[in-house]
């Protein structure tokens, strides 16, 4: 997963400018017609990989090319890739470009980081799908930035568009292009033979925008969530945790209580003991699932290690009441049963529970009270 470029981005945007050659490498490796990638922090360009041929665009304020602007907006605003273009570069050349915006806080998406820019290069993609093939014949295609019957025309005549015998759209990611034909009755061939040429044309251009895109695409989305996620139980993971937890001791938000529950699953290693790592797992879904369902929508649930669990509750300012969630959580899930077989099993849980009061505590010591809370809590259950 470390060669997701957004993803190591968000982790650590330093670790990325360090190792941006051998980043910038495996990303244009997945996809045949990326000319170059980039990475623009706080949308001016910093890095271009490869380098060479790509220096004039070093330092581009996206913000100073309005056309260029509004589609590295639209990428922002949609949380998603955008395909924008085709577009003359600073550099010189065509290209159709994939915009993948990078947020710090993903998947809250609320604070802007910059974006990531995949240059694939539209010659390339005219010339293998035929269409430079087509450039005298009387079709035209429009859409640039992805807007269909509303952008403007980027191959072919634009009066083909208001007398034309044939039109369709390509679809590509959050958009589509409209292509348009008029037959030429003088060239000696039927018009189901033309018909059929375009229609190849359409679909080999259709596939070589999605092999360009949907690797990166996939890998882009896939990859940033599995990133924070934890595979088992699709809870979030310790990455996601220890990130909004620094976030929310941050800035704005520093003046903010919250309580940290620390839920630990007892007995566990003697449940995988006696009846398997898959009877383990269901019961770790199980646990995740009550525990997501017992608190409030604005709380975070994460699985931090093998059975333990975190949850965040927002704004939560005193620890009596965060005691009486705990409480009110443990008698829901310790009331539930997983039927293994001839066995039922009946979770048992230990709960840690610390308020974190900016005046008086870092991440680090809220982290360390709750789990000390969860110990004695733990310890208690066995004298008891």
């Amino acid at each position: 997963l470390a060669d997701s470029l957004a993803t190591v981005i968000t982790i650590d945007p330093q670790i990325a400018i360090e190792n941006w050659t051998s980043l910038g490498k495996k990303l244009m490796g997945k996809s045949t017609h990326v000319r170059n990638v980039g990475i623009a922090p706080n949308d001016v360009i910093l890095l271009n990989y490869p380098p060479k041929g790509n220096e004039k665009a070093i330092g581009l304020d996206f913000r100073t090319v309005p056309k260029q602007y509004r589609t590295v907006l639209k990428a922002r605003q949609l949380q998603d890739v955008f395909l924008s273009g085709p577009l003359e570069l600073v550099q010189g050349g065509m290209a159709v470009i994939a915009r993948f915006p990078v947020f710090n806080d993903y998947p809250q998406n609320k604070d802007y980081w910059g974006s990531i820019s995949v240059v694939i290069d539209y010659q390339s993609l005219m010339r293998v799908s035929g269409f430079s093939a087509l450039s005298n014949a009387p079709i035209a295609i429009r859409g640039v930035d992805a807007e269909g019957d509303n952008g403007e025309v980027f191959f072919g005549d634009k009066q083909i568009f208001q007398n034309a015998d044939f039109t369709t759209s390509i679809n590509i990611p959050n958009g589509e292009w409209i292509v348009g034909a008029q037959f030429d009755r003088g060239v000696p061939l039927n018009l189901s033979r033309q018909l059929l040429a375009l229609r190849i044309g359409l679909i080999s251009l259709g596939l070589l925008i999605f092999a360009a895109v949907f690797a990166l695409w996939r890998s882009y989305r896939v990859v940033r969530r599995f990133a924070h996620e934890d595979e088992l139980t699709g809870l979030y993971n310790r990455r996601y945790t220890m990130n909004h937890l620094n976030q929310l001791t941050a800035g704005s938000y520093k003046r903010q209580s919250f309580a940290v529950l620390n839920i630990d699953l007892n007995g566990f290693k003697a449940v995988n003991d006696t009846y398997g790592h898959e009877a383990g797992d269901q019961l770790l879904k199980l646990v995740a699932n009550e525990i997501l369902n017992g608190v409030r929508m604005t709380d975070v649930v994460a699985r931090v290690g093998g059975d333990e669990f975190i949850v965040i509750m927002h704004r939560v300012k005193h620890e009596d009441s965060a005691q009486r969630l705990a409480d009110s959580l443990r008698q829901k899930i310790e009331h539930r049963v997983l039927h293994w077989g001839t066995a039922t099993i009946q979770p048992s849980l230990s709960i840690g529970v610390a308020v974190f009061n900016a005046s008086e505590h870092t991440v680090k010591d809220v982290l360390i009270r709750a789990d000390e809370a969860m110990y004695r809590d733990k310890a208690q259950q066995r004298t008891s």
